[in-house]
């Protein structure tokens, strides 16, 4: 047993209460008010307080290997429980002598006689450290299985484990049982060295190759029942108190403040206790503990031992149910699994499903991004001209509350829903289908969502074609999720089509986590692209209404990494933006931001590097590089310093970027190498990236792909896991 004494700001551990007695009879003053002198008689302290004892007839009968001597002892109750934990003059256990000598027949007496097999002696050692080192492999299997000894626990004075001992000494067949009984292959020692590590530093290059090549056995735990992704710390602790509250219940989560790690909650005599899970290469770990293969043998490890924790792992906290998903188009499954679902009290279970349902028949199903050439036949959905038999669904915004069923049809006014205010009345062109989709658009049209499936709700935004709407995409069954729907004015039908559908082109054949993606396309009254929903809007407008809510430290590097590591899938798609401003970055939670508005974005054909505009437009010049505005050139060097403005405008909290300067006055003062201001809040490691991003030559300009890692080495990234995770905000 250990005892500390501290004086002043320091701490001494002691092993044996004897000695920390000793320690105070010779120093005064530390941390006594005097000195210990003469002490009243008693009783001796416990064996397990003491770091010396008194060998016994016990201790002289198993290091002899007298197993008849021992059985008669322990037979006639010569000895006791407490006589089996008694320590020799050496510091030693009988269990440490029999573990050490190879007595496999008195071990597992001692065993059955209930005997601690887990005690330390003077020199830090366990029995299973003795065992090890006298390459025992039979008392080493009696000491796990029959003992049930902790196989993790440390040498106080090496800080090794067994395994550490067995390796560093080339002692195969003890590896090999140790690792037959489930050891943790890859412990460390303080010097962060594992056993395949010592092995090759003794030579024993056969124990190193069977450390290396050692295959764990499948993990037991499954993700599903204990990970709730991004998941701030007293949500996860709410989470573990409605659960009872209960010793080793636990979940593992996403630490918001601490970007793409791992955190294990749990609670232990009512008390939550986190431990970051932190990675090494492939490997997972949690403090000083050994490297494992995953998270769920992370699990596994700390449900069979505590090896540090308050408590075994015991119970999962297992995360909320996800409702069955909507029937869409298979491509869209995994899309709609980072969104929330909820069911329709006003839809039939029969009602239409998007690309599925058309007039009773069964469509043909095409993935999106296939180059399916379309083919045209009778189709549900109606043809844009105004002497057709049904009158065309309007595309406008239902009145707050009032939704139609997805199985009603009829005019605007029987639904009662107003119109958009059109052109003065004339004929619209009478476009069909064929004229509206072009054939290199991927997507076939009976994988369209028929208009009736699309709820109209509140508007998000206003453009100068069309409006963003919030809206509810409906199931067969009833299941409702919630989207943005994107639309195009019917009178601008003719004129803007292709513009519109230009932009849905690209985002068809966009799928990254950061990035918005487009479900589908919707034709009726008018053109619809429905879109997930990010719940917060853009991240300009959240930064402009919640400054206070927001972290230059976390949040503004989460995004500008989430940002740069979208870019960089764009670059590698060979496709130039054009717009990457605060404006256009969705927030899908406060720990995801999302690119969006592909409006001006252009893929780059060919052998070509760069996009060149033929002609001009209304064009955000703040935002654009040198030769962008000059020679109408774009590329992703050009998408690097919108980047750079994009970072200002957040560390500035939405300022507009030049103040109130046109954009035909922005020119001059950037060819006189003039630069935004580094903003209040901004770090200068953080303002000198921006500068860079501004270098005039764009050869200069860091690329997405190095702003990802600047970004990601401080720890700042949350991609991968945090995606799937729906209404985080």
């Amino acid at each position: 047993m250990y005892f500390k004494y501290s004086f002043t700001d320091e701490q001494t551990i002691t092993h044996g209460l004897e000695t920390l007695i000793e320690y105070y009879q010779e120093n005064e003053g530390k941390g006594l008010i005097c000195c210990l002198t003469k002490f009243v008689k008693k009783d001796p302290p416990p064996n397990d307080s003491r770091r010396h004892g008194r060998t016994n007839l016990l201790h002289r009968a198993t290091k002899s290997g007298n197993y008849q001597v021992v059985s008669e002892l322990l037979k006639y109750r010569y000895v006791n429980i407490e006589s089996l934990e008694a320590k020799n003059q050496d510091g030693q256990t009988v269990v440490h002598l029999a573990s050490q000598l190879g007595h496999d027949e008195i071990l597992d007496t001692f065993i059955r006689c209930s005997a601690n097999v887990n005690c330390r002696d003077t020199e830090g050692c366990t029995p299973l450290h003795y065992a090890c080192q006298s390459n025992l492999p039979s008392t080493v299997r009696i000491l796990i299985t029959a003992g049930g000894v902790n196989v993790q626990l440390r040498n106080t004075k090496t800080g090794w484990v067994p395994l550490h001992v067995a390796a560093s000494m080339g002692h195969k067949d003890v590896v090999l049982v140790l690792l037959s009984l489930d050891t943790p292959v890859r412990p460390r020692t303080q010097d962060n060295e594992t056993p395949a590590d010592l092995a090759r530093q003794g030579g024993h290059f056969e124990v190193e190759r069977i450390l290396q090549n050692y295959k764990c056995a499948p993990a037991k735990s499954n993700k599903k029942d204990w990970y709730h992704g991004t998941l701030a710390r007293d949500e996860a602790i709410s989470i573990l108190k409605r659960q009872g509250n209960k010793d080793g219940s636990f979940l593992v989560r996403i630490s918001p403040k601490e970007g793409k790690t791992y955190v294990l909650t749990m609670v232990c005599a009512e008390l939550a206790y986190n431990f970051q899970i932190k990675k090494e290469g492939n490997f997972y770990f949690i403090d000083n503990g050994p490297l494992l293969d995953s998270l769920e043998h992370v699990i596994d490890h700390y449900k069979a031992r505590q090896d540090g924790l308050p408590t075994t792992l015991q119970i999962a906290a297992p995360p909320s149910p996800k409702p069955p998903l909507p029937e869409q188009h298979p491509s869209l499954i995994k899309q709609f699994s980072t969104l929330p679902h909820r069911r329709s009290s006003h839809s039939p279970a029969g009602s239409n499903v998007p690309g599925l349902e058309h007039n009773g028949r069964r469509s043909s199903v095409s993935p999106l991004g296939s180059p399916h050439i379309m083919t045209v036949g009778r189709s549900s959905l109606r043809e844009l001209n105004p002497r057709s038999s049904e009158p065309p669904m309007s595309a406008t915004l239902p009145s707050p509350g009032k939704v139609k069923a997805a199985h009603k049809r009829g005019s605007p006014s029987e639904l009662g829903i107003p119109e958009i205010p059109r052109l003065p009345p004339g004929p619209l062109p009478q476009l069909g289908i064929p004229e509206i989709l072009p054939s290199s658009l991927p997507v076939h049209v009976d994988d369209l969502i028929p208009e009736d499936n699309i709820i109209l709700k509140d508007k998000l935004g206003e453009g100068e074609f069309g409006s963003v709407y919030r809206g509810i995409l409906q199931s067969k069954e009833g299941f409702e999720t919630d989207v943005a729907v994107k639309t195009l004015r019917s009178e601008y039908m003719y004129t803007n089509k292709e513009e519109f559908l230009r932009e849905a082109k690209i985002m068809m054949e966009l799928r990254h986590h950061c990035i918005v993606k487009l479900i589908n396309i919707s034709i009726g009254s008018t053109l619809l692209m429905v879109q997930e929903l990010a719940p917060l809007g853009s991240m300009l407008t959240y930064i402009q209404k919640n400054p206070d809510k927001v972290s230059p430290d976390y949040d503004f590097k989460l995004w500008a990494s989430q940002i740069a590591t979208g870019m960089k899938y764009l670059e590698e798609q060979r496709c130039v933006h054009r717009d990457l401003a605060a404006r256009n970055i969705l927030l899908a939670s406060k720990n995801q931001a999302k690119i969006s508005d592909f409006g001006l974005s252009r893929v780059v054909i060919g052998e070509q590097d760069c996009y060149r505009a033929t002609q001009g437009g209304r064009w955000p010049i703040k935002w654009y590089a040198p030769e962008s505005y000059n020679l109408g050139v774009f590329s992703s060097a050009s998408d690097v310093w919108s980047f750079g403005v994009t970072l200002w405008e957040m560390y500035s909290f939405g300022q507009q970027p030049y103040g109130d300067k046109k954009g035909i006055d922005v020119v001059p003062l950037l060819e006189r190498g003039e630069r935004l201001p580094r903003p209040e809040h901004c770090s200068t490691d953080v303002y000198r990236t921006m500068e860079q991003c501004w270098s005039h030559e764009p050869r200069d300009r860091p690329t997405f792909s190095q702003l990802a890692d600047v970004f990601s080495l401080t720890n700042y990234t949350n991609i991968s896991e945090l995606v799937p995770i729906a209404n985080l905000g």
